[in-house]
Order: C-alpha cells, then structure tokens, then sequence
C-alpha cells in the first residue's frame, strides 16, 4: 500500500511530466534553431544581403579558344617550362565536384541554388554574385574581374622561368617540389563588386586543378572564420588568402598568408594579416 507522501510525489510527478518533456524538446528545438539561424545571417553577410534576392553563379572555363587562352596574358614566356610530374590533368576536371561543394553550401545556408555559367555566356552580368573558378588565364570572368576591379591584393603571373605563380604582399609563390612531393598553390580571393558592393565576386583558383579544388574545398569549410576576420564591425573586406596543399591531396590543404584591405578606397595598399609559413 503507498503512503499518502509517494501518492502526492506520485502525482505531481504525472502532472508535470508533461509540461517538462514539452519544456526539454523545445528547448533542444531552439538549441538548433539558433546556431542555424546564426549561420544564415552570417552567411548573408558574407556574400551579401543580395543573396536573398539574387542568384549566385559558379563561373567555369568554358574550354572553348583554347589557343586564344594560351595567349591571354602578354607576360607569358614563349618557351613552356617542364612540367611536374603527377600534375597534369585534363582542364576542368574537378568542375563537377567544385559545383557540387559550392551548391551544397548556399542550399544549406541561403535556400537557393547555386546556378551553374561558363565564363563566354554574354548574359553573365558583373553586378551579379561571382564565384569563379580558375586563375585569369584560364577563366575569362576571372581576368575581368581582376583587371576591372583595380585591387593589388593578389595577382597571378608568370615567373621568368615559366613557373606560373601568385604575388602576394610583394612575395611570389609557386609549385614546389620537396623530396619529391609536389606542392601546389591556390587562392580564395573575395573582391567588391564596384557595381553592387551587396553582390561579391570570388575567386578559387590554384596553380593547378588540384589547386583550384582545394580553394573550393577551403571556402567552404572556412566562410565561417573569413567572415570573424574579414567582416568585423559591419564591414566586408576585401581579402586574398593563399593555401597550399600536397598535389592529389586537396583535403589536406592549409593557409599560407593571407591579405587584406581594411579600409578600401583609403589605403595605399593592401595589410598582411597574418603569414603562416
């Protein structure tokens, strides 16, 4: 028989049960509701408050004019120079699954999907979202961009050995090959759109395609800590960070340096920010 104390224990037990499950699963509710909310703003921010009203584009080479491309740029040297072993791969052939990360990641945090443009498309207008994939000389959108935007925080160039390269901070990086590992090189470039500061242009590109999928492959799992450091008290700054990454590797890939300009329009050129070399 219970006693009258483990009756009334009994029954409050019954009467409030109720009301605290329901307590516990909204507070688990709002325990994932809020980081996620969270991220979505930060993910505006990040790529601008045009998101919401605008399409992203992920901008490829359209593999068309080849020769015209090999051309692009007047610095390059006539005589091509030996090429790494374990680097050569057919243009483009990390597209797909570049598209795919980058297409993941603005369904998860914006609810839209990534459109998909080559660099020849006439319609594809500069005050659009930008994410372009691949260095100036092989992707025509990105030499637009570079060479219209203005900035010096990163350019990509050839050495005058023929080794293709970035300058950064006045430094040049390139391939390396240390005891027989090779060693590629690769960017995430974030400039203003001169026309829409609400609607950025990106770059991922690498010196190789290994490269360019590794910058991908950083964005997207880092956007979160370039914006803590690039977009502090309600600004959004250019930046240029440079990774490296073992060729065949791209998960692997690591920052560098990076740049940055803290006040655009007003400094005589861009900060480094931090050097990890």
């Amino acid at each position: 028989m219970l006693m009258p104390s483990a009756t009334l224990a009994r029954s409050i037990k019954a009467l409030l049960m109720p009301s605290f499950l329901v307590l516990s699963d909204l507070a688990t509710q709002a325990a994932n509701i809020i980081p996620e909310t969270w991220d979505r703003f930060s993910f505006r921010h990040f790529w601008g408050d045009a998101i919401l009203s605008t399409d992203a584009y992920f901008v490829m080479d359209s593999y068309e004019n080849v020769r015209l491309r090999n051309n692009f740029r007047n610095a390059e040297p006539p005589e091509k120079p030996e090429a790494f072993l374990g680097t050569e791969l057919i243009r483009g052939s990390f597209c797909p699954q570049a598209a795919a990360m980058l297409t993941a990641l603005f369904l998860r945090h914006s609810g839209k999907v990534l459109r998909i443009a080559t660099d020849t498309e006439p319609s594809l207008k500069r005050d659009a979202i930008l994410i372009c994939y691949g260095t100036p000389d092989m992707n025509f959108k990105s030499f637009d961009i570079e060479a219209w935007s203005g900035s010096s925080l990163c350019q990509f160039l050839f050495t005058s050995d023929g080794r293709r390269a970035f300058r950064l901070a006045g430094q040049l990086h390139s391939m390396e090959d240390r005891c027989g590992v090779i060693y590629d090189k690769a960017i995430v470039l974030r400039l203003t759109n001169r026309q829409d500061s609400n609607r950025p242009h990106v770059i991922c590109a690498g010196l190789t395609e290994w490269g360019s999928l590794a910058a991908v492959h950083y964005l997207t799992r880092n956007w979160k800590e370039l914006h803590k450091r690039f977009d502090s008290f309600g600004k959004r700054r250019d930046f240029c960070v440079l990774v490296e990454l073992q060729c065949g590797q791209f998960e692997s890939v690591r920052e560098l340096t990076s740049v940055v300009w803290w006040e655009p329009g007003t400094a005589t050129s861009p900060v480094l920010v931090s050097n990890h070399v």
